[in-house]
This record gives C-alpha cells, sequence and structure tokens, in this order.
C-alpha cells in the first residue's frame, strides 16, 4: 500500500476521538457558516449525523479558548448516570424533566469547577462560595407527601475488672499480676421519613448564581456548547428548552450553541394557546444549517471544493513523514486516476463528510498501491451503504416497504434518481429516511409545471441505492446488463421531474411490494426505461505527472492550445475515439484535467482548431475536412512530438 491511501485509512471517523490540534489542521471552512457561528448569539445547528456538527463546535470551543474565554461543552448522551430514566415512560414526566436539568446544570458546575481550579482563571476562594450554591440549587429535594420522624434511644454500658497474681516461694522471688478493665457505651437515634423525594428548582436562584460565576471569569463571559441535542426524548426537550431559556437565556453575558438533527427536534410544544420551549427564530437563530451547504447536486462547484479540501487537510494533520504535497489539487492528483474518479467521489458522499471519510478509507484499502478508481469507488460506496446506513432502517419494516416502492418508481418506472414530493405533507417515514441519510434533501420549494401554485421538496436517492448500476465490467455483481448495454441513471435534471413526482398516499393505498423484510432483499428490476450506453473505458491520466507545471499555463510555440489539445485527443484515443470534434475535446479536457478547478476550463479550443494556423499546422494532429465540420484524431507517430514536447514518452505507451 502506498504512503498516501495508508493515510486515508488513518483519518478519523469522529471527531470526538482526536486531539485538538488534530481538529484545527483537518477543519475546512465551509463559506461564512464559522463567521455565523462565532458571533454572540444563542444559536442551534442542525445537520444529520456524520455532516459534521462535533467538528464545527470542537473546533469553535478551541478558537475561543484560545483567546482564554471559557467553554462548556456537554454531550446530552452522557449526561448523568441513569440516563434510562429519561426515557421511562413510567416516571411522570415532570419528574423525567426535572432530572435532565438537574444533571445539566451539574455538568455544567463540574465543568465551571475544572475550568478554574486547572487554569487558575480566577480567585477559587471567591468563587466556591457560588459554585457550592449552584449545586445545592441544582440538587435541591422536597419531601412531597407526608413526613413522619422516629427517634430511638440506647444506651448500654459494661464494666469489666480482673486482677490476679502468683508468689513463689523458691529461691527465685516471682511475682505475676494483670489487670483488665473494659467500658463501653451506646446511644443510638434514628429518623425516618415518609413520603416522596423530589427535586425542586428555583430558576431564579440559580441563574443568578451562574451570573455570579461568570462575572468572576475573564472577560465576564461564558460559552456553552450543547451536542447530540436529538439524543434526548422528544418528549423531553420543550421542557428542558423550556428551563434552559428561563435560566441561561436570561444571563446576557453567557452564549449558547445547540448542535441537533432537524426532523429528531422538538423545541417547542404548543397546547391550547399556551407554548412551552424556545420560538426559533426569536428566543434562538436557527441560520445554520449544514445539510443545505455540501450536496453534489446542490452546488458542484462548492462541493467539490469542500470534499477536495477536507481528504487534503485530514491527511496533512496525519502526514508525519511529508508524503502530501501542500497543494490540493496535486494531492487530489496522486489520489485518483482522474479527476472525473474525484467527482464521482463527491458524488458518492452525497454531502455527508463521515460517508465520504468511510468511502475513500474503504478504497484505498482495497486499491493497495494504486490510485482510487471508479470500479473502486463504487463498490466502497455501496458496501459501506449495505454494511451501515442500510442496516439503521432495518428495524423499521415500513420504512423498508417505503424505500422498495420509491427505488421502483423513481429509477425502474421514471428512469431518474431524484424525486418530488408535496412540501405540505408531513411523513414520518420520509423523515425517517432521510435521517437515516438513506434520501437526501436537494431543494425545498420546487415547482412542476403541471402543477401549478403547488410546492414540492426535492430529494434524491442515495448513491449507495443505484451504485450497481453504474458498476463498470469489473464490478458485474448485481449489474443490470442486457445485449452488451449498460443502463444509464441520468443525473439531476430539474427538467425531467415534472413526472416524477411521488404521491404517498398512491403509497399507502396500494401497500408495499411483497416478500421485502429488510433492505437485503431490495433489488432493481432488469426492466428499464434508462437511457443506454456503451460504457467509456477508464483512463488513467497519469502520463501528464511528469510534466511538472500547472497544465492550463503550459505553454508550447508561445500558445496553451497545442498541450491542450494534444492531451485532449490523447484521451479520447484512450476512451476509444479515433476522431473528435473540438467540442468533444474541449469536454473532455475539462472533464479529466481541468475538472478540479472549474475556473481553469477551456472554452475556446474550437476557435483555436479553426483559426490558430501555429496549431493547425503542428505534425501530430490530422485534420478531417467534414460537411457538417472538421474532425480531428492523431497522425502517425504522434508519440514522438509528445516525447520532444514534455519528455513523457514512456508514460503513455
Amino acid at each position: 500500500m502506498n504512503s498516501i491511501n495508508e493515510l486515508l485509512l488513518q483519518i478519523s471517523k469522529r471527531a470526538e476521538r482526536k486531539s485538538s490540534d488534530y481538529l484545527v489542521k483537518s477543519f475546512v471552512h465551509l463559506g461564512h457558516v464559522f463567521t455565523i457561528l462565532k458571533t454572540e448569539e444563542n444559536q442551534i445547528i442542525y445537520g444529520r449525523r456524520g455532516t459534521g456538527k462535533t467538528h464545527l463546535l470542537l473546533f469553535l470551543k478551541n478558537s475561543l479558548e484560545e483567546k482564554n474565554e471559557i467553554v462548556i461543552q456537554a454531550d446530552m448522551r452522557c449526561l448523568g448516570s441513569t440516563g434510562g430514566i429519561y426515557a421511562d415512560t413510567n416516571i411522570p414526566l415532570s419528574e423525567r424533566a426535572t432530572r435532565l436539568l438537574s444533571d445539566l446544570l451539574c455538568e455544567i458546575h463540574t465543568s465551571l469547577i475544572e475550568k478554574i481550579s486547572g487554569n487558575d482563571i480566577c480567585d477559587l476562594s471567591l468563587a466556591a462560595p457560588y459554585l457550592d450554591n449552584l449545586l445545592d440549587l441544582s440538587t435541591n429535594i422536597s419531601i412531597d407527601g407526608t413526613v413522619a420522624i422516629e427517634r430511638s434511644d440506647g444506651e448500654s454500658s459494661e464494666n469489666n475488672q480482673q486482677l490476679s497474681g502468683s508468689i513463689s516461694s523458691v529461691p527465685l522471688f516471682n511475682v505475676k499480676g494483670s489487670k483488665q478493665e473494659k467500658n463501653s457505651q451506646i446511644v443510638s437515634n434514628k429518623n425516618t421519613t415518609s413520603g416522596k423525594e423530589k427535586l425542586k428548582l428555583h430558576f431564579g436562584a440559580i441563574s443568578k448564581s451562574i451570573k455570579n460565576i461568570i462575572q468572576l471569569l475573564p472577560s465576564n463571559k461564558l460559552w456553552i456548547l450543547l451536542d447530540e441535542w436529538s439524543e434526548v426524548p422528544q418528549d423531553l426537550q420543550p421542557f428542558l428548552a423550556e428551563s434552559i431559556k428561563k435560566i441561561l437565556f436570561s444571563i446576557p453575558t453567557l452564549t449558547i450553541k445547540i448542535a441537533s438533527i432537524e426532523h429528531r427536534s422538538r423545541f417547542r410544544m404548543v397546547n391550547d394557546n399556551e407554548s412551552i420551549g424556545l420560538e426559533l427564530s426569536a428566543d434562538a437563530s436557527t441560520s445554520i444549517n449544514l445539510d443545505e451547504f455540501m450536496v453534489f447536486d446542490t452546488d458542484k462547484t462548492k462541493s467539490i471544493e469542500f470534499f477536495k479540501e477536507l481528504i487534503h487537510k485530514h491527511c496533512l494533520a496525519l502526514d508525519e513523514s511529508n508524503y502530501c504535497p501542500v497543494e490540493s489539487n496535486k494531492f487530489i492528483k496522486q489520489i485518483f486516476t482522474s479527476n472525473s474518479v474525484f467527482e464521482e467521489f463527491v458524488r458518492a458522499s452525497e454531502g455527508i463528510p463521515r460517508d465520504a471519510i468511510h468511502i475513500i478509507s474503504e478504497a484505498a484499502m482495497h486499491s493497495g498501491r494504486n490510485r482510487l478508481s471508479i470500479s473502486s469507488i463504487r463498490t466502497a460506496a455501496r458496501k459501506w451503504y449495505t454494511t451501515n446506513k442500510s442496516k439503521d432502517i432495518n428495524f423499521c419494516e415500513e420504512a423498508i416497504h417505503l424505500l422498495d416502492w420509491i427505488i421502483n418508481k423513481v429509477i425502474a418506472e421514471k428512469s431518474t434518481r431524484g424525486f418530488l414530493v408535496r412540501a405540505d405533507v408531513k411523513e414520518d417515514l420520509i423523515e425517517f429516511l432521510y435521517d437515516s441519510r438513506i434520501i437526501h434533501l436537494v431543494k425545498q420549494g420546487v415547482t412542476a409545471k403541471n402543477q401549478k401554485g403547488k410546492r414540492f421538496n426535492l430529494y434524491v436517492l442515495d448513491y449507495g441505492c443505484y451504485a450497481d448500476l453504474l458498476s463498470t465490467k469489473d464490478e458485474p455483481k448485481g449489474m443490470i446488463y442486457e445485449e452488451g448495454e449498460y443502463i444509464e441513471i441520468p443525473l439531476i435534471d430539474y427538467r425531467s421531474l415534472n413526472s416524477s413526482i411521488l404521491d404517498i398516499n398512491e403509497y399507502k393505498k396500494t401497500g408495499h411490494l411483497p416478500l421485502v423484510q429488510s433492505t437485503d432483499d431490495i433489488y432493481l428490476q432488469t426492466k428499464h426505461n434508462g437511457i443506454r450506453k456503451n460504457p467509456d473505458n477508464e483512463i488513467d491520466i497519469s502520463f501528464l505527472d511528469n510534466i511538472g507545471v500547472d497544465f492550463n499555463k503550459l505553454k508550447v510555440k508561445e500558445t496553451v492550445y497545442i498541450p491542450i489539445i494534444f492531451v485532449g485527443l490523447i484521451l479520447r484515443l484512450k476512451l476509444g475515439h479515433t476522431q473528435s470534434s473540438g467540442s468533444e475535446i474541449t469536454h473532455v479536457f475539462n472533464h479529466y484535467v481541468a475538472g478540479i478547478d472549474s475556473h481553469k476550463k477551456s472554452n475556446n479550443i474550437s476557435r483555436a482548431l479553426r483559426d490558430n494556423e501555429i496549431v493547425k499546422s503542428e505534425s501530430w494532429l490530422k485534420i478531417h475536412e467534414l460537411k457538417n465540420g472538421n474532425r480531428f484524431s492523431l497522425s502517425t507517430g504522434w508519440e514522438k512530438c509528445w516525447d520532444e514536447y514534455f519528455n513523457t514518452y514512456r508514460l503513455i505507451e
């Protein structure tokens, strides 16, 4: 295995398991997200599992601590020693919510003690009374019911004395004696209470105690970061949110950030015109949603740039032997056989950083010393889907049935992987599949020409659902193959989605397909109406490596078009095409060479082939004049020209 692939295997799958130094080095800035996050406003950060919420909070924590600000981070999964009681419906809701709040306040208290005593940030003697008061208030117990006190006193005493002696008349005079005395007294008191102990928390007093502590801290500020909010039972979330609002939001020098999964969050509950909890956008901002930023079909350029930096920075953070190029584009070229393979990897990640890390690690493990290819990416994506993501929904039979129905409706009947669902329809199973990363939300508020006045949400099926359809001939397992042709799953095309509207009520009426009990049973029918095409050969562009400069800036005979057209024709030849038009050369060059840096793409190749006499006179270029436009190919002996220009003949034999 080569050194870069070894680094890919070591990339951390979970942010909380790595050091702060690693987290800082591997952090990728996503637009203005961090700028918004570090504002002193109470905020909620939405994002599904694996989107980087924990990494974002840890990076914020590290950045603030560098400024000597005090930050407390609490994992809601780990609160209390008897966390199971929170979900025990046999315990009254009010009692469960109070216990949860008490555990959170105790966690804040413990963290404050560690910060103050461990870092000497303020006078502990001044803070200690307030800290003790906070603990007392957070664990205050009252007795609900009758109080009975039983007192029993008892006393006993014992006094033993013993004296013994002996005198011997033998010449050796000997006297022995001993005395033992024992006294004991026992007094016992017994207090018994009858009634039920209940936590009784005074919000105003707790808030005042925390405020007093904050006034002793540097900058008189405190940040509290709550991670994994969605792990709190949903029936408790509004009550905990209400308590946090009254106790913590009322302190102007305290800032709270909450990371949560949107569809598993319930910050507010309204009953009989009375609301409990946080009113989003009023009490707390929800301006950060990580699900919106990185999906390939939402913004291809932004998604490619993010995942390029993600993999590069993680490897740089792990690289102790300087194997990684400092320049990210060179790094990507060392990992993937071509830019199209990298784009396929980004598409397979579906905007989820954790999925991307698992996929690339799996692909690197099976690639050994080789660069990552299309087949390795598709195999890794399919394996990650089947062994992890799809298994998460197998406990919900109805979700499996719905997924089977969607796959057959969308891919088998509609020949697309995208579908529309009415925006005003709330369907728990759709949200469950979305939370499980089986389907992905691309855009909200989409309109369809044949459904005027109605709004839809655009979803796409996860890459792993149809990875077998995209497999090359090297991965025939589960492949749809018919008469030498492969079925192509088209990219998202908004124009094709007018007929891809799924009516969930139709599913409920028709019921699920038979015999499907788990995601392992779901398969794609071999009868499809999708576009068919012969697969392009997967090509390796490593012959460009030894050029050693930015290919887009390389000039031969004072023009950039000689090397661009030259390499474009070689790529077309590797794909099995002996002749090419100017637009086809442009497409293949942009796809395989300039794809990573979209701003460097070439668009004037056809004009150069038509008007540039220096290019047209090249001996390696053969021009075929046809009625419907010229076509171009490589002349016999073109290899010598390439060797003369670039000295890489041995790499392209």
